[in-house]
């Protein structure tokens, strides 16, 4: 009996310590991610190495290749992560209204949202590396852009609902995609639109814009 509990203890206590390295190889795969994004955003790609960002960290670069094959691996994974997220969003607003035109509505609040909650991972998706927005990841079958498809589909959706003036869903999405990127771009780059004024500012545009292609 007593060999028994103490066999039962000897396994209780060798599988907290693997919950506990693995919680904390996570944190440190998580806190790498975080401090690559930052450094990209600061120093560019041709200064960006994974040596500065094993320093960020506080570990040495072996560390780092442990995670990661090179700097682009690194990069791409910091990208898949804002993309993963950026998706869930979308796909989360427009799961949230019945109405297909309260849906466009609510994808456009969801996309700035993103932006400006995530200025880091917004940058590094669609304003700094165009070949990160248009790169398939390994084993997906889409690139990375189609995460947008959502609004192309809800488009698709208004108009054959009549909501929306008959034309073109991809043109159409394109345009509406022109304005929240441009209301995003420009609380990011400008300090002085800050999240209130864009918040105000995204509204009027996106119902002028919406409302310009509604059926009358």
């Amino acid at each position: 009996m007593g060999k028994n509990t103490e066999g039962t203890q000897a396994q209780r206590l060798r599988q907290a310590i693997r919950h506990r390295q693995e919680r904390e190889k996570q944190e440190l795969r998580q806190a790498i991610l975080t401090a690559a994004g930052a450094l990209f955003l600061e120093q560019g790609y041709e200064h960006f190495s994974l040596r500065k960002v094993a320093e960020r960290v506080g570990y040495s670069p072996t560390t780092i290749y442990l995670y990661f094959r090179d700097k682009d691996d690194l990069l791409f994974t910091v990208v898949d992560e804002g993309f993963e997220r950026f998706s869930q969003q979308l796909a989360t607003a427009a799961e949230s209204q019945e109405d297909v035109w309260e849906r466009l509505i609510a994808l456009g609040r969801a996309y700035v949202a993103f932006g400006l909650q995530n200025p880091m991972y917004y940058q590094l998706m669609f304003m700094q590396r165009a070949d990160f927005l248009t790169h398939t990841p390994v084993g997906e079958s889409q690139p990375r852009i189609m995460s947008l498809r959502v609004l192309q589909q809800t488009v698709q959706q208004a108009i054959d609902a009549g909501v929306l003036r008959p034309g073109d869903a991809q043109s159409y999405s394109d345009v509406l995609w022109a304005l929240v990127h441009g209301m995003v771009s420009l609380a990011i780059s400008m300090p002085n639109f800050d999240a209130p004024r864009i918040q105000r500012t995204m509204e009027i545009a996106w119902q002028m814009e919406c409302q310009g292609l509604r059926q009358h």
